[in-house]
């Protein structure tokens, strides 16, 4: 395996467009995960109460949330269009990393 990728100049600006729209896409998840934890438990029901506490923990609670996981996949995506736009260089160390944030996604999300 070679140690640098080479792209055309079309190559390029592809990859640089699916990088955008997908770090376009994280943008609009994130808000949406924000908008869902802002829901109104029901005030008179104390179990819906915890139960929306528990998806509120898991929504944005930590390092495993969810909001946290996008912010990595985030992350990723702006690390490999920095690295098509330079013609590939690097990509090889932003794929390892984003592999590693894949392996982490089920780790603590049992909890």
């Amino acid at each position: 395996m070679a140690d640098k990728l080479r792209l055309s100049p079309e190559g390029i600006a592809q990859c640089v467009k699916a990088c955008d729209e997908l770090r376009d896409g994280l943008d609009e998840l994130l808000s949406r995960v924000a908008e869902l934890t802002q829901l109104p438990a029901p005030k008179d029901l104390v179990s819906a109460q915890q139960l929306m506490q528990g998806f509120v923990q898991k929504a944005q609670g930590g390092p495993a949330s969810v909001y946290q996981r996008l912010v990595q996949f985030r992350e990723v995506a702006i690390a490999m269009r920095k690295n098509f736009e330079t013609g590939g260089e690097g990509f090889a160390e932003t794929e390892a990393r984003f592999a590693q944030v894949l392996g982490d996604v089920g780790k603590g999300m049992d909890a």
